[in-house]
């Protein structure tokens, strides 16, 4: 559990952030959301004390993050950045042990944590470890900078806009691994983005930031069907609800008995996938299997539009 209690930063006589209250449950994503200037960074820099709060306190598993060394704290806290900061002249296996060789790790320890975070970002060990940054992808770069983020197995990832520089198909494929990894291995994480597409696909919870305030915390099906005021409002923006609402359901959910033709839909896939799949082949419904392909049922056009309907 972390709790933010009354977090304050003042700059210049201004509060960037003022008098932020949240707690983020362990094993969960939270995501920050908010446009430029809005103090969410800030406010991420604060928990692991490369900001110094102002006022306010954070508090980690019920330890005041006050009263650690901030070397200390820093090392028990993951930290992925958008450009993945990643130290060019290491190669990919040194990069990620950084933390566990500045804690002191055993080096078959680390030799093994690093194969294994390898294997578990699908980065192939006998091609990629002897590589350089500047040998790689964006999309694998932003994987390394993760798998060194979490090589000391932090109970805290933080992560500042970590694919922001990524193109669009990267990007997706980056949020869809993050996520799987994250129920995987239970890390609680606190990620920042001005993007809402992006905070309602990956957030358990989404906080939304204006001019250093705290205007919303809640989960994403919350914010789309109850914004807590117009700034939140036009954050969402309208046209595009429907189908975030489609991206927080499963095709399982709305199946419904009988038979159709065509090719199947997983029943883990989501609405909003269903509802391309359809619509693109003209089908009106689809067959509906499970992840063994044992037969569901089906699913229709007419119950993933009712499900895209605004709750009331």
């Amino acid at each position: 559990m972390i709790e933010l209690s009354h977090l304050t930063k003042v700059y210049g006589g201004i509060a960037v952030v003022n008098d932020i209250q949240m707690e983020i449950e362990s094993g969960t994503i939270t995501v920050i959301v908010g446009t430029s200037g809005s103090g969410k960074s800030t406010l991420l820099r604060m928990v692991n004390r490369l900001i110094e709060p102002t006022d306010g306190r954070v508090v980690i598993d019920g330890s005041d993050v006050s009263k650690m060394p901030a070397y200390e704290l820093r090392r028990s806290i993951g930290y992925a950045i958008q450009n993945h900061g990643l130290f060019p002249h290491w190669t990919v296996a040194r990069n990620i042990a950084t933390v566990p060789m500045l804690l002191g790790w055993d080096r078959k320890k680390v030799a093994a944590r690093v194969e294994e975070l390898m294997e578990l970002f699908q980065l192939d060990h006998a091609q990629f470890a002897g590589r350089y940054p500047h040998e790689l992808s964006g999309g694998q770069q932003q994987r390394v900078g993760v798998a060194r983020a979490m090589a000391a197995k932090p109970a805290l990832l933080l992560m500042d806009e970590p694919f922001g520089a990524l193109d669009p198909i990267i990007r997706g494929k980056a949020q869809a691994d993050l996520k799987a990894i994250q129920r995987r291995t239970g890390t609680t994480i606190l990620l920042v983005t001005h993007d809402m597409d992006e905070a309602i696909h990956l957030g358990d919870r989404i906080a939304v930031m204006d001019a250093g305030h705290l205007k919303q915390y809640a989960p994403a099906a919350e914010i789309l069907a109850r914004p807590a005021d117009t700034f939140v409002d036009d954050l969402i923006g309208t046209a595009d609800r429907p189908f975030h609402y489609l991206t927080l359901g499963t095709i399982g959910s709305v199946v419904e008995p009988g038979e159709a033709d065509g090719s199947p839909l997983a029943a883990n896939a989501t609405l909003y996938e269903g509802l391309g799949s359809l619509l693109w082949s003209g089908r009106k419904m689809a067959p509906v299997v499970d992840a063994t392909g044992k037969a569901l049922g089906r699913v229709s056009l007419e119950n993933i539009a009712v499900r895209a309907a605004r709750p009331q």
